[in-house]
């Protein structure tokens, strides 16, 4: 079975962005990314948990994409998931990646990206 699409699975630790705290600020950091990749949104949602953190979830012409913040300990976790061909989608995720690095002042990353739809006997994670 050939490829049906990438994750991105990004961990962005020690964010220093007051960002995380502001969901209208969030939610246009993360729309932003998503529309420079090239990635059309076609619905959303965002939920506040009570004490602290947020959760956007955008539904994708191409599949879906979801950001979650841990405000009090400066982390963001973002699950992004296309079903375009790798050689656009593969650099469409690292402009997404490379822009909420840096919009969230993130000191450190960790990136994956994943192709899925694979033989899980033949897959193999991509970094």
């Amino acid at each position: 079975m050939q490829t049906t699409g990438i994750s991105l699975l990004l961990d962005l630790h020690h964010c220093r962005s007051s960002a995380l705290s502001n969901e209208d600020v969030l939610e246009q950091l993360f729309a932003a990314a998503l529309q420079f990749a090239g990635f059309e949104a076609v619905d959303h949602l965002m939920h506040r948990f009570p004490n602290q953190g947020t959760t956007f979830i955008y539904v994708l012409s191409q599949s879906h994409a979801m950001l979650h913040t841990w405000p009090e300990s400066g982390f963001v976790s973002i699950d992004v998931y296309s079903c375009g061909e790798p050689q656009v989608v593969r650099p469409a995720l690292e402009i997404i990646r490379d822009y909420l690095t840096q919009k969230l002042m993130a000191r450190s990353v960790d990136a994956r990206l994943i192709e899925r739809g694979l033989d899980v006997s033949v897959a193999k994670d991509v970094r």
